[in-house]
């Protein structure tokens, strides 16, 4: 019992683990975040040009419409639409860069003072300088480690299959998801194995169950544990055996997830940093000099090269960048997929306003379907209790509706994958369930479990018993020996006594004697007086 608990406890924390993973994957792609930087006045900030592009990247929306500014926009203005076409009108906005600099204003009373007169006397020159200098350099040498190098090999895998496909992503995922389910398959026919043996000894399982049927004491109960793990133990079964294929297939499944979100690093093998400079082009607003996108943090790639696949021209001269030109070639330089399928994009979210609805509705259909067909075609256990059956009716219900979910924060083309491979795993099921059927037992062969359970528990304890002085067999102490019939409490064999009462019994009262043994006294004085004479 121990042993099981401590495998189910392990068994939880890596479940915890790789949900923690799951997490963090999904946000692992988000946008570039805010720095935090020192915003007040220092004696090397000599000039405005120094102090400004120091502090201005401390804000993400500063930094926007400061280059919007340099642009000629003047996104602080009332009424302004940051959604608009906004090709840049060789001017600068002051208006709209002093504005711009309101979000960076520091605090202290010192630093105030320089900022107001750094910032009045603020050129159009200064604007460009700044916005210059504020250029970061974009490293597009891939540094992956180890794990990430492997999965930029199955990335690569994954493209070699769009490409036979003529360059559709989701019908390259759809051979994928074939591919890696017969990779996985030794760990289903393992799976399967173990489930062929669980079912034969359900007999002999149900026969130690029917043993102690009616008593719920713990002591009973940990006594009935004992006996199944022992008849385990002993035909060489392991009841966890099962799980060991199902941890092994998460990470996988994990692993596999990240492929498919983020193509631009794991299939088309580009640097990390270039996945994060391209979300900064794509989201930023078009007076900056961006694409306006509203695109979810955290969703991967494969929806940024989906809107923005053709949209890659203003990269070329975006400000934010120093090499823009240099990521720009490296962007286009490799056949972005074409993720459209039935003429719609399947790197877009579906939303309840586009017909890409449907797949989280289908999402729901297959996975509720899949998880009914493989308890039909593989080994289940009987239920024990109600509580158990009603747990199970709930996981058949809530598991669908978070794949719902799961499938409206994601690229349809996650949804469209994960409904294949629904598929794919029962079909998996219903062969193995033809090729390796899984025994079927009737309600003789539990009963000539029992009896032969009854056998062997009379062949090894009855020797071993021991009989009290009454000729009665003891009783144990919970009430699970064979014979259940009412006996009574045994007869002890000798029971010790205290000393002092063994004294007393040493030295008995003259009127506890018999009377054959009390002296008689007028015999004696007669005898006596004879003597005398």
């Amino acid at each position: 019992m121990k042993k099981k608990r401590i495998v189910r406890i392990v068994t939880a924390v890596l479940a915890a683990l790789l949900v923690l993973v799951a997490m963090l994957s999904l946000t692992s792609c988000a946008g570039k975040k805010d720095e935090t930087i020192e915003s007040s006045w220092t004696a090397a900030d000599t000039d405005a040009v120094t102090y400004f592009s120091r502090i201005l990247p401390m804000s993400a929306e500063a930094r926007e419409k400061f280059v919007a500014a340099s642009r000629g926009y003047n996104m602080s203005a009332e009424g302004f639409d940051k959604n608009a076409d906004a090709p840049d009108l060789g001017v600068v906005s002051l208006e709209g860069a002093k504005a711009a600099l309101e979000a960076v204003k520091p605090q202290d009373d010192a630093s105030k003072v320089k900022f107001e007169e750094f910032r009045t006397a603020l050129t159009e020159a200064q604007v460009k300088e700044i916005v210059t200098r504020m250029g970061e350099n974009i490293s597009l040498e891939t540094d992956n480690g180890p794990i990430d190098t492997l999965l930029v090999w199955i990335g690569k895998f994954l493209q070699i299959l769009t490409k036979i496909t003529g360059g559709k992503y989701v019908l390259g995922l759809l051979i994928f998801a074939l591919v890696v389910e017969i990779v996985m398959l030794p760990f289903g026919i393992k799976q399967q194995k173990n489930s062929i043996k669980q079912a034969k000894l359900r007999p002999k399982e149900m026969a130690i169950r029917n043993k102690y049927k009616g008593r719920n004491d713990q002591a009973t109960q940990q006594k009935m544990a004992q006996e199944i793990q022992k008849m385990y133990q002993e035909e060489g079964f392991n009841p966890m055996g099962g799980c060991l294929p199902l941890l092994i297939q998460l990470p996988v499944i994990l692993a596999l997830y990240q492929i498919v979100i983020d193509p631009l690093r794991y299939v088309l093998g580009k640097a990390a940093t270039l996945s994060s400079a391209l979300t900064t082009y794509c989201t930023t607003a078009k007076a900056a000099g961006g694409l306006g996108l509203s695109i979810g943090n955290g969703k991967g790639t494969i929806e940024l090269l989906s809107q923005a696949g053709n949209k890659l021209e203003g990269l070329k001269s975006f400000a934010y960048y120093s090499n823009a030109s240099e990521c720009y070639a490296d962007l286009t330089n490799v056949a972005i997929p074409d993720f459209e399928l039935f003429g719609q994009n399947m790197g877009n979210i579906p939303s309840f306003t586009s017909i890409l609805v449907l797949v989280p509705i289908l999402t729901f259909v297959f996975y509720f379907a899949s998880m009914k067909l493989n308890r039909k075609f593989t080994y289940q256990p009987a239920v024990q209790d109600a509580q158990m059956g009603c747990s199970n009716n709930m996981m058949d219900i809530t598991m669908p509706l978070m794949s719902v979910y799961i499938a409206f924060i994601v690229p349809a083309a996650v949804g469209i994958y994960w409904i294949f491979k629904s598929v794919l795993s029962t079909l998996k099921s219903f062969v193995m369930s033809k090729v390796m059927p899984v025994p079927v037992f009737t309600e003789e062969d539990y009963k000539a479990a029992e009896k032969a359970l009854k056998g062997k528990g009379k062949s090894e304890n009855r020797p071993a018993q021991r009989t009290s002085t009454s000729g009665t067999k003891p009783r144990s102490l919970h009430y699970i020996d064979e014979e259940d019939e009412p006996l009574p409490p045994p007869v002890p064999d000798r029971v010790e006594e205290p000393a002092k009462k063994k004294e007393e019994k040493a030295e008995p009262a003259v009127n506890e004697e018999k009377p054959s043994q009390v002296p008689n006294l007028k015999e004696d004085r007669k005898n006596n007086d004879n003597k005398k004479k």
